[in-house]
């Protein structure tokens, strides 16, 4: 076997061998260099929630092997708080902008609280 190294591209055979005896090879591709997001999917441009409420964004971050973390930020914490995770807190009335972002990539999504 090769030994792995930064930089290099290694693509790997694996086998698979079911209970019924049914066999199918693979190829595993190993990245030579880290996978930048290049879109964020599956928000809203808005949503509402209310007070003392939560409500949890989901982004699809593409592509599915991106390697960069998502980051989340409220433009104002006393209407609209987001946790690290994507959680949403209404805390007063009003509207807060919450910031999803991978690597260079960024949305945006209206909250109305």
């Amino acid at each position: 076997m090769k030994r792995l190294r930064a930089g290099i591209q290694i693509i790997i055979k694996v086998t698979i061998t079911l209970a019924s005896g049914k066999k199918q090879v693979i190829s595993v591709t190993v990245q030579k260099t880290t996978v930048r997001t290049t879109k964020i999917t599956g928000l809203k441009s808005s949503v509402t929630v209310a007070r003392n409420k939560k409500l949890t964004l989901k982004p699809v971050i593409g592509p599915i092997t991106s390697q960069e973390k998502v980051t989340y930020s409220s433009s104002n914490k006393k209407i609209a708080t987001v946790s690290s995770s994507g959680v949403i807190t209404g805390k007063k009335k009003g509207t807060a902008y919450i910031t999803v972002k991978s690597g260079k990539i960024r949305k945006k999504v209206k909250v109305v609280v």
